[in-house]
């Protein structure tokens, strides 16, 4: 009786432990960085909100809202949002603390941009000016190389390099520093 006390008192330890080494298949990161919108036309400070889903230990999908804003560059000012969903591959698995990969997936976005069409000078200074207001939508896709590395056993940080081609000729590429954490699941 007293052995079989034990082994239970064992097992209900083993399986509770078990449970605390339950790993997250999702997690949720945060990015900024900047991006050229155009060919380098204008440099925007960008912002992204991502959810990711580990299928095995190759790939993973991904779904994403980015938002980013410019007053530099051909326009007085550009803004933009953007949705995407990615498929990754892992080619170097990514089940160990660092996971490097390339991804792949649809990106569709709604840019609005602000332009001078017309300026009054007199005596050389500026006394009327006229703006124009640009607002359009495409469909495009994503190219990515990202790294991350899991710091602890929650946190995320990691490096991403993108390029979005879109269908009516825009291009958006850029650089993100990302921040994330593990969604566990309750057991």
């Amino acid at each position: 009786m007293k052995n079989l006390a034990l082994i239970g008192i064992a097992l209900l330890i083993s399986l509770t432990g078990n449970a605390q080494e339950i790993k997250s298949r999702m997690d949720l990161r945060l990015g900024i960085g900047t991006s050229l919108l155009g060919t380098g036309d204008m440099r925007t400070i960008m912002f992204e909100n991502e959810v990711n889903m580990k299928l095995n230990s190759y790939f993973s999908l991904s779904g994403g809202i980015g938002y980013a804003k410019s007053d530099y560059g051909v326009f007085e000012q550009a803004s933009f949002v953007q949705l995407n969903a990615n498929i990754y591959i892992s080619p170097f698995k990514n089940s160990r603390r660092n996971d490097f990969r390339i991804g792949t997936g649809p990106s569709w976005y709604s840019i609005s941009d602000v332009y001078q069409s017309s300026a009054s000078y007199k005596n050389g200074q500026l006394i009327d000016s006229e703006y124009e207001f640009d607002k359009r939508s495409s469909i495009g896709f994503n190219l990515i190389i990202e790294n991350t590395y899991l710091i602890k056993e929650k946190y995320l940080l990691g490096l991403k390099l993108f390029t979005q081609p879109y269908q009516n000729g825009d291009i958006n590429s850029g650089i993100l520093i990302k921040w994330g954490i593990k969604i566990y699941n309750k057991a």
